[in-house]
């Protein structure tokens, strides 16, 4: 009997090619995009999942309360790793990380620069990071040692086994290896090429015992028979009890650190956790549109087998058997259309995954996967297939042997709901498309404050700050750069704020966060500033500009000052003096309000070197001349330097991805769609085909007969228009709150919509109009 419905199935779909081209092209595409988009949900979900002991491990925040509202930061001081792990039995062990930064890594001749991270002994024993060569139990007993993973240590030492090797790190402190990690999993939110103990960070003058430096993250691991409430409740007030700072402790699950990243008000925000909801719904509509080009085109061709369902129940077939048939002949076609969808997918995942910065591959040898994939292949057909089982089976024998096995048409039927379903999932996803655009041209169109050409930066090296002056002089006599200043971070971020900054007139009941920055001088020339009044920080022409500092205008406005220069700021127990004002420029995300922003002088502290490159000559020719005076003052380091435009279109790459990804599948839907919609043209056409030829014998011009056949279609894009463009419009009117620098949602975007969306699809049936109303009408007439 199987073997019977199969052979069946399989002549239908012979027999019809065009119509099984159709739908198995548009199973096919709808399968494909939802494959990818389910493989990529599952790498975001599958992030630091796999640790043995995740539903133990914790990350430790802190929360308090500013001006009326909860803020919740994930970054802890130094100081409280060590006291949850030696004063409260609740914690198992705990380990400190410090976010990874470039240290330079010498062995031999060679000299690499690796990211480095320090963390605590109970790292290795907390996390599921298997130690290829060495003891997690044992790894940090000497403080003098480092940990590699396996990748560091090959580019470091090639084939030679690096335990016991001594290597130089940041051309100062010699280290033993005494471990080789795995090297990490991409679905970790861990990074780093190599770690040091925190003995050694300690050793070397780097720990302080100041709670208010919220500067590394504190992991901590509970005991089995712990619970989560009870630990939360015991260190909620340690900060308290151990400073003066008023801050509470909670507890963020490992879990959820990759896809619930921050808290509002002290709840905790999906984050992440919302576009990965966002595409799965995507997945899910891109393949309801396939499954409903199949049930259109399905029921579409009732007439066409309307006499086979007649004689098969008067042969004794019951309905059962009519239904598990067609859905049979449903799952022939979603098994073809998942095996090309495969090869699709093993075609394009490169390109997604450059796209998405993954590495995404389909896991063909685990059987988890196949077991899946079978799953997914049935619910395809099953969805795909019900309603045309269901509507072909319920044909009465007697009607349709008499030529009666479709009623008229009629202004409302579920084949025109379909459509109508169809066309506003695509229509919904063009208009998220057009906005997702809008916003980050927006972004990206917005005034950053401060000239990114030509302007690179390099992180200091011990060797280059104790020769920065000789060196400045030499590069700037070079003519190879005009301008060059240091700071405390790159142009592009801010690496300090506080809330601990007090100026004349300040409220002591209002907390305020200040960001800082610092120069040493010309950073008004060098970033490209606007200097609103007073002047920019120059240590070398004045020698009391060790205590100066310059304020953005939100700053400004934030301390009240009517006359700003001349004020007096304390901060960390030091007077700062204001000599200049310069206009707002965004150091954090384009999409974000400026903050109120101190660039302090001399007396603070640089990281990073910045040199306007000289216009006049070839940026190669600059880079040259910088890499020779690099390799003179700073010979132990390699010359890495990075562009600030570089980096600032960096910041739009999150908000880049969703709208390509957006774009991709908006584009395989309104695709999916316009399949469907040729063949119900062609069908509709093929059905209207002798009254289109009465027509034209009766005087009916071409142009009249095309605007017959497409009316209907027509219609119902119109009303699936008026039905997705309010929901588009609320969905990306809640999307563009995120941020706070956003577009206004523009009727013009949702009428761009419609037109694309009506354009699409009088093309797609019009080519079927135009072909019927040429058609000669004797072909059509000759037999009657």
């Amino acid at each position: 009997m199987f073997k019977n419905y199969l052979t069946i199935a399989w002549r239908n779909l012979w027999k019809n090619k065009g119509f099984s081209l159709i739908n198995i092209s548009g199973l096919t595409v709808g399968m494909a995009g939802a494959i990818m988009i389910l493989m990529w949900i599952h790498f975001e979900t599958s992030f630091d999942q796999f640790h043995s002991k995740r539903d133990r491990l914790f990350e430790v925040w802190n929360q308090a309360e500013f001006n009326g509202q909860l803020n919740t930061w994930s970054y802890t001081p130094k100081p409280l790793g060590p006291i949850l792990g030696s004063e409260y039995p609740e914690v198992a062990a705990f380990s400190r990380y410090q976010f990874p930064y470039g240290m330079l890594v010498a062995y031999g001749d060679k000299r690499l620069m690796q990211e480095l991270t320090v963390v605590d002994p109970g790292f290795f024993t907390m996390f599921d990071f298997p130690l290829k060569k060495g003891d997690p139990a044992t790894v940090f007993s000497n403080p003098e040692s480092v940990v590699m993973t396996e990748d560091a240590a090959r580019r470091l030492f090639g084939e030679e086994d690096p335990i016991g090797k001594e290597v130089l790190f940041d051309n100062q402190v010699s280290l033993l290896v005494s471990g080789v990690l795995a090297d990490l999993p991409a679905n970790t939110d861990f990074k780093f090429d190599v770690a040091v103990p925190w003995a050694l960070y300690k050793q070397l003058g780097y720990e302080d015992e100041f709670w208010g430096n919220n500067s590394v993250k504190t992991y901590i691991e509970l005991h089995p028979e712990v619970s989560l409430e009870t630990a939360a409740a015991n260190i909620r007030g340690v900060t308290k009890k151990y400073s003066d700072e008023e801050n509470d402790l909670i507890l963020h699950p490992v879990t959820k650190m990759h896809l619930y990243n921050h808290y509002e008000n002290g709840v905790l925000a999906e984050g992440k956790m919302q576009l990965v909801k966002q595409f799965f719904w995507i997945a899910i509509l891109i393949l309801l549109i396939a499954c409903i080009n199949f049930m259109n085109l399905s029921t579409a061709r009732s007439e066409k087998r309307a006499k086979e369902v007649g004689i098969r129940k008067l042969s004794g077939a019951g309905r059962e058997k009519l239904i598990f048939q067609f859905i049979g002949e449903s799952m022939v076609v979603a098994v073809i259309a998942a095996a090309f969808a495969l090869v699709i997918v093993e075609i394009l995942i490169p390109y997604f995954n450059s796209l998405m910065g993954t590495s995404l591959a389909l896991p063909f040898a685990n059987p988890g996967f196949w077991i899946l994939l079978f799953g997914f292949v049935i619910l395809t057909g099953l969805t795909a297939g019900s309603y045309p089982a269901f509507f072909l089976s319920a044909f009465v024998p007697a009607k349709v042997l008499k030529g009666k096995a479709t009623s008229p048409r009629s202004a409302f039927s579920l084949r025109k709901v379909l459509v109508v379903t169809q066309f506003a999932f695509a229509v919904i996803l063009i208009a998220a498309t057009l906005v997702i655009k809008s916003q980050i041209d927006y972004g990206q169109n917005r005034n950053a404050g401060y000239d990114r050409d030509q302007l690179v930066y390099h992180i200091l090296t011990e060797d280059l700050s104790r020769n920065y002056e000789t060196f400045r002089n030499e590069l700037l006599s070079s003519g190879a750069a005009i301008s060059v200043s240091r700071t405390m971070s790159p142009m592009s971020s801010t690496w300090s704020n506080t809330w601990g900054m007090s100026w004349p007139g300040k409220d002591p009941n209002q907390t305020i966060t200040i960001e800082r920055f610092s120069s040493d001088a010309d950073l008004v020339k060098t970033a490209g500033l606007s200097l609103v009044s007073g002047r920019d920080i120059d240590i070398f022409q004045h020698a009391s500009d060790s205590n100066a500092v310059l304020l953005n205008q939100t700053a400004v406005e934030v301390m009240g000052f009517e006359e700003p220069l001349g004020q007096v700021i304390q901060d960390n127990g030091s007077d700062w003096l204001v000599v200049g004002v310069v206009e707002d420029f965004i150091l954090n995300s384009p999409f974000d309000k400026v903050n109120p922003l101190v660039i302090f002088g001399p007396g603070s502290w640089y990281n990073v070197l910045h040199v306007r490159l000289n216009p006049a000559n070839a940026v190669s020719d600059n880079l040259t001349t910088m890499e020779g005076l690099f390799g003179k003052f700073n010979p132990n380091f390699p010359f890495q330097y990075t562009f600030v435009d570089q980096e600032y279109a960096a910041k739009f790459r999150t908000e880049e991805r969703v709208g390509a990804l957006t774009l991709w599948f908006s584009g395989l839907a309104i695709f999916i769609s316009c399949l469907g919609l040729f063949g119900l043209a062609a069908f509709m056409a093929e059905q209207r085909m002798k009254e289109i030829s009465v027509r034209k014998v009766l005087g009916a011009s071409s142009s009249r007969v095309v605007a017959l056949l497409t009316s209907d279609f027509v219609k119902l894009v119109l009303i699936a228009l008026l039905i997705a463009i309010p929901i588009s419009w609320y969905f990306m009117s809640e999307w563009l709150k995120d941020f706070n620098y956003r577009i206004e949602l523009d009727v013009w975007i949702f009428l761009l919509v419609a037109v694309i969306t009506l354009l699409i699809a009088i093309l797609t049936v019009s080519s079927q109009a135009l072909k019927a109303a040429w058609s000669n009408p004797v072909d059509a007439l000759k037999g009657e």
